[in-house]
């Protein structure tokens, strides 16, 4: 049998059906039927019982810690404790644990595991909508507002700065001499402006109004339910300010051609919930820049050769740098 690491993702994927079959021994469910759903950080299998479905979600890449996911877990129980939001509800284990660690022949080392009751719809990114883009707006700020009074079991990542993950997850690559050739015609300059623009932004937020947020709200981790949204993977959450969450809520669909009115739907519903977080011109664009600037260096991590991406992303750094980088 071919080596882990020999592997493409997707054949890392397949290969951890055994491992999912052991790890829902820990849990108080009776499989009938597994079915991949999909993978990339994670790998998310669907359960189905006789009565019931949940969704497995298996750790592939082990880049948050124990840490991390048990700051998501307690944020989630609190929500649902708290709130009448709709979130992602997970399941103990047999003994207690809010997930479990499991392994399988042919899959180094262990790999952790949370079930997840299974969320019904489909992602709001299927099918954009002003209506969505409302709805998602008040959810946001629904969770903000609970998240500025919870206080999380461990120390969560703190995005003050554009490179804000652990060295030892995402290291700081392309300023590396051998990635220098990835970086000319002018996109060496282009990630210096861009750079100082947003170093600067980052230097006019107040650290007094830092809480949790949720780091990953985007249009493919809310689930839309005959008009009711779900909000999930909150393995991400983070310490920052809510204008970072709100960017990257809206970071992802910012060329679509209908952009202009999905962010206003979206700050009026956010409006009906909360204060609007960003305080002048070009904040929200800022931090959108911050997360590409950011991105630029993940994809050198995660791939032998990032150039599609950067034909992808230089455009929209070059525009950023033009308009509020001056």
């Amino acid at each position: 049998m071919k080596p882990w690491d020999e592997l493409t993702e997707a054949g890392q994927i397949r290969r951890l059906r055994p491992l999912a079959m052991e790890a829902l021994r820990s849990f108080p469910i009776e499989p009938e039927r597994l079915r991949l759903v999909g993978g990339f950080t994670n790998v998310i299998f669907r359960v189905d019982t006789a009565d019931d479905v949940f969704a497995l979600r298996i750790d592939l890449h082990q880049d948050h810690s124990d840490g991390d996911v048990e700051n998501e877990l307690a944020w989630l129980e609190a929500l649902a404790r708290d709130t009448d939001l709709a979130v992602a509800r997970f399941i103990y284990t047999i003994d207690g644990r809010p997930y479990a660690y499991a392994q399988a022949p042919d899959v180094p080392g262990t790999r952790r595991c949370v079930v997840f009751r299974w969320i019904k719809g489909r992602p709001v990114a299927n099918r954009l909508s002003e209506s969505a883009y409302h709805a998602l707006g008040r959810l946001a700020a629904g969770l903000h507002l609970h998240g500025a009074g919870f206080v999380p079991p461990h120390q969560p990542l703190t995005w003050d700065r554009v490179f804000y993950w652990p060295e030892e997850v995402d290291p700081v690559v392309i300023f590396d001499a051998d990635m220098a050739h990835h970086f000319d015609g002018g996109r060496r300059k282009t990630l210096g402006l861009a750079m100082t623009a947003v170093e600067a932004a980052f230097a006019k937020l107040d650290p007094k109004e830092a809480q949790l947020i949720h780091g990953d709200l985007h249009p493919w981790n809310v689930h839309d339910y005959r008009g009711n949204l779900t909000a999930f993977d909150f393995e991400d959450v983070t310490w920052g300010h809510r204008v970072q969450d709100v960017a990257t809520t809206l970071f992802y669909e910012r060329n679509h051609p209908g952009y202009r009115d999905l962010r206003v739907a979206f700050e009026a519903g956010y409006n009906e919930i909360a204060p609007w977080p960003a305080t002048y011109d070009g904040e929200l664009e800022n931090f959108m820049a911050a997360r590409s600037l950011m991105f630029v260096n993940y994809v050198a991590n995660l791939r032998d050769d990032p150039s599609d991406y950067y034909e992808t992303v230089f455009p929209r750094l070059e525009r950023f740098v033009r308009e509020w980088a001056g």
